[in-house]
C-alpha cells in the first residue's frame, strides 16, 4: 500500500501541485473522484452543473466547529450553495437564503462522510453558540446606537 502525501495527491491540480481537497480536507484524489461521481458533477444542493458554477468548479463543503471540536465533510456544492450552508452553520445570517433551509438540512443529513450522533450533537452546540454570539453583538450594537 502506498502512502498518501502532498506529492502523490496532485491529479486534479492544473500545474501538478498538491490538490486543494487533499491539502485542506485530507481527501485523496480517489476519494475526491468518488465524491464527483456521487454528485454527478453537479452541486448536491441546487443541481447546477460544475461547469456552470461561478468558479467553474464545485467546492468541498464541510462543517467545522471549535467548541466543542467537530469536523465532517458533507459533499460538493457550488459557491452560491456554499453560502447557503454557511447560513445553516450560523456563520452567516439567513436573509433571502432561508428558502433553502429545509433542503440544506436534508443535504447535510445525507453527508458524504458518515456523521455520528456525537458529531451532530457537537455541530448543534457550535451552531447554538454562534447564534448566541451574533445575538450578543446585535444587542451591544443596539445599545451603543441608543
Amino acid at each position: 500500500m502506498s502512502v498518501l502525501t502532498r506529492q502523490t495527491q496532485t491529479r486534479h491540480h492544473p500545474q501538478g501541485k498538491t490538490c486543494h481537497h487533499f491539502q485542506f480536507h485530507g481527501l485523496s484524489c480517489d476519494e475526491y473522484d468518488d465524491m464527483l461521481r456521487r454528485a454527478n458533477r453537479m452541486c448536491e444542493l441546487c443541481g447546477t452543473p460544475e461547469e456552470e458554477t461561478g468558479g467553474q468548479r464545485l467546492v468541498v463543503d464541510h462543517f467545522e466547529g471549535n467548541d466543542p471540536p467537530v469536523r465532517f465533510i458533507r459533499g460538493l456544492v457550488c459557491d452560491r450553495c456554499n453560502a447557503v450552508m454557511s447560513c445553516l452553520d450560523e456563520t452567516k445570517v439567513w436573509g433571502k437564503n432561508v428558502a433553502w433551509r429545509a433542503r440544506a438540512i436534508e443535504y447535510e443529513a445525507n453527508s458524504w462522510e458518515p456523521v455520528t450522533s456525537e458529531q451532530r450533537h457537537r455541530a448543534a452546540l457550535n451552531r447554538e453558540e454562534r447564534q448566541q454570539q451574533r445575538e450578543r453583538i446585535r444587542r451591544l450594537t443596539a445599545l451603543e446606537a441608543s
